[in-house]
């Protein structure tokens, strides 16, 4: 279709009109809104209303061509006026300022409300992935995004990173606005922060002596990880698992695996939340004062030996210390951990208990010789 003609007389009659009404002009710059009346390459003509009819022309159609496409006649929408008349006498329109200016005045509102905004994913970069808002682009930097999308790629390899995000592409994501500039087009968002407002939330609902149940996604050499919720891990550390000596957690505990735990401490302002399996269970350490006192003579399984002294389990399920201190042995001074084997038992006595505490000090007893 050709460019619509609309006589100039028309246009100043209904100046002339508004003028009567006592109503005012618009200004250029003001969001209008109004309803297309025609559709062309040309040109689209929109009814405006009491203020008339307006154009719009090609190099003000959006910026998105399939968003220009997807119009047609009877359609509402808000258009920036740029000139009340041109030379040719028409009022001048325009669909992508005022898209980018409405756009950028919901995106402060949004950040403003803390709203949850879907963001489609149209490019990826080595630094996060290029979302749209509104028509106007943003970057969500790899930093901001969710530990289910964040690449787990060995050494930071940039490369191995970009195609990693290169599925992400095409897909949408649910983000908060972290930081706009119009004046800078800049926008910033992340997908992060959904989760951690949600984490808090769930938070503030938890209390040390709660007993939960949790999935087992990760186990490591000093304890298990464990999901609460989508929004909150918690962390079963080596020494909670059981009130025995556990030397390698991956042994008991195994991925999937649901478990039912109590939360021992919760750290705010982290946000981290520490569990235990042995809370859960008997404490044997409530009925040693009844079996065992300082001097004892006890019979001492070692566990593991370290650099300050070996774990010994005595009958009862206790775990105490024999500390790495010299002796004599054959007449020369020796480390105690150098005379005893790992898995090996060896008569001891006790030389302090804290039942409080749960520390339990051992000594080897000297063989008569």
């Amino acid at each position: 279709m050709n460019v619509t003609t609309i006589p100039v007389t028309q246009l100043k009659s209904m100046k002339d009109l508004l003028s009567k009404e006592g109503l005012d002009l618009p200004k250029t710059g003001q969001i209008l809104n109004g309803e297309i009346i025609n559709v062309s390459k040309a040109n689209i003509i929109v009814d405006l209303g009491p203020i008339g009819i307006g154009l719009v022309y090609p190099g003000h159609f959006y910026d998105n061509p399939e968003r220009t496409k997807a119009l047609k006649k009877g359609d509402k929408v808000s258009v920036m006026l740029l000139e009340l008349e041109n030379d040719e006498g028409y009022r001048e329109l325009s669909l992508k300022a005022a898209q980018l200016t409405t756009a950028w005045e919901d995106i402060r509102e949004k950040m403003e409300k803390s709203e949850i905004v879907n963001a489609p994913i149209i490019n990826i970069n080595k630094g996060g992935l290029i979302v749209e808002v509104n028509g106007i682009q943003g970057f969500l930097p790899l930093s901001q995004l969710s530990s289910e999308h964040y690449p787990k790629v060995d050494g930071g390899d940039t490369t191995k990173i970009v195609q990693a995000l290169q599925k992400f592409k095409g897909q949408s994501f649910p983000v908060k606005i972290l930081d706009f500039s119009e004046a800078d087009n800049k926008l910033i968002v992340s997908e992060r922060a959904i989760k951690e407002e949600t984490a808090k939330e769930e938070l503030a609902k938890l209390k040390a002596g709660d007993t939960i149940d949790g999935e087992i996604t990760e186990v490591t050499d000093f304890g298990a990880f464990v999901r609460i919720s989508d929004s909150l891990d918690a962390l079963i550390h080596s020494s909670e698992i059981d009130w025995k000596f556990i030397d390698n957690p991956k042994q008991v505990l195994h991925i999937g695996e649901t478990i039912k735990a109590k939360i021992i401490s919760i750290d705010m302002a982290t946000g981290r939340v520490f569990l235990s399996l042995k809370a859960l269970k008997d404490d044997p350490w409530l009925k040693a004062e009844e079996k065992y006192q300082v001097g004892q003579k006890v019979k001492g399984k070692v566990l593991k030996i370290r650099q300050n002294g070996a774990f010994i389990e005595i009958p009862g399920d206790l775990i105490g210390i024999l500390p790495a201190e010299e002796t004599i042995t054959d007449g020369k001074p020796a480390r105690t951990t150098d005379i005893v084997q790992s898995g090996g038992e060896y008569d001891m006595a006790i030389v302090s208990i804290d039942i409080k505490e749960h520390k339990l000090a051992l000594t080897l007893e000297k063989s008569s010789e």
